[in-house]
């Protein structure tokens, strides 16, 4: 087994790191990986999709949690050894589908979110479904996120949240600022059939997918739609949706 390792830089960590090294049986490659250990919370699980993009569907992730937030985050350091005894395994995945966006000729992926917004001023935008126009809406920016990323950006701007088993795109405005001539609805949230469209009407926008930034000028339209790469997973089958939701945000 080829394997390489992304981890937080905190000393609980690094103590993972270490006990997988001494461990583990396998050849540590950084360049083609076929298991990639993520070690820390849900931002080093969106570096590892990062740096591995481009090989997405050949790599099988590994998220152990010793960060914050760990929605993303299968495993706890107490199941290290359970989790290299299951890779010898016929073991089960979850593949989770990223967003695609479109603009300027670029296109890009994102696991979480892509963030749309006006450049030091507010956002003014049409949106559209597919090609029918179905708002404008004057804001601090718009967020679309899939159905794993509804419980981040998405979640704290009042979106819904999403079991991660649908196959979704959800949009939800940021602090919108609604007039008679700005009617606005959301959270939306559309099938993989579908795709969102926003014409802003500013002449300098910024975007944000996940942890890549982009400053752009006199864009035209940003398409974003649920896209045919996903990342997969080792999945838990000991990990429940609705407890991590519980425990997450609830709790006693």
């Amino acid at each position: 087994m080829r394997y390489a390792i992304l981890h937080k830089s905190n000393a609980e960590s690094l103590a993972v790191r270490k006990a997988l090294v001494e461990k583990i049986e396998g050849t540590y490659d950084e360049v083609s990986p076929e298991v990639v250990f993520s070690i820390g919370g849900d931002g080093t699980v969106l570096n590892v999709i990062s740096k591995y993009s481009h090989i997405l569907d050949q790599v099988l992730i590994v998220s152990i949690h010793t960060g914050t937030i760990g929605f993303y985050t299968e495993f706890l350091p107490s199941d290290l050894d359970g989790i290299l005894d299951l890779l010898k395994t016929d073991y089960q995945t979850n593949n989770f589908s990223l967003l695609q966006y479109k603009t300027n000729g670029h296109i890009g992926y994102a696991m979480n979110e892509v963030f749309v917004s006006g450049k030091h001023k507010m956002l003014e935008a049409k949106v559209f479904i597919d090609d029918i126009e179905i708002m404008n809406t004057r804001g601090n920016g718009i967020c679309i996120s899939t159905p794993t990323g509804s419980t981040a950006y998405n979640y704290a701007l009042g979106g819904a949240i999403v079991d991660h088993d649908i196959k979704a795109v959800q949009l939800t405005l940021s602090a919108p600022f609604e007039t008679i001539k700005h009617r606005m609805a959301y959270p939306i949230v559309l099938s993989e059939r579908h795709e969102f469209i926003i014409k802003p009407k500013n002449v300098d926008t910024e975007l944000s997918a996940d942890r890549f930034h982009l400053s752009l000028s006199n864009v035209k339209e940003i398409r974003v739609k649920i896209s045919d790469k996903s990342a997969k997973f080792l999945k838990n089958s000991n990990n429940v949706f609705a407890v991590r939701i519980k425990d997450t945000f609830i709790g006693e």
